[in-house]
């Protein structure tokens, strides 16, 4: 992959995480998004390496949005 190839990409996936034009992510916002985006293919990756930290949060950050989202419909 060229160099020019490889920013383009990255350039794609800050717009992605930050789209107001900060090129610039924290480890964990990257973490997190690809968590959203695959969470099977983020396992995977995270597997025996340093990165697996994250996953349990993640975890627990689904479980507290999907309660909230049900308190949210009992409410309507």
């Amino acid at each position: 992959m060229h160099a020019r190839s490889i920013r383009n990409r990255l350039l794609r996936l800050a717009q992605n995480i930050r789209p107001q034009g900060d090129e610039s992510f924290t480890l964990e916002e990257l973490c997190r998004s690809m968590w959203r985006e695959d969470k099977r293919k983020f396992l995977q990756i995270a597997k025996g390496t340093s990165l697996s930290l994250f996953v349990r949060q993640f975890e627990l950050d689904d479980v507290e949005r999907g309660e909230r989202g049900r308190q949210m419909r009992r409410r309507e």
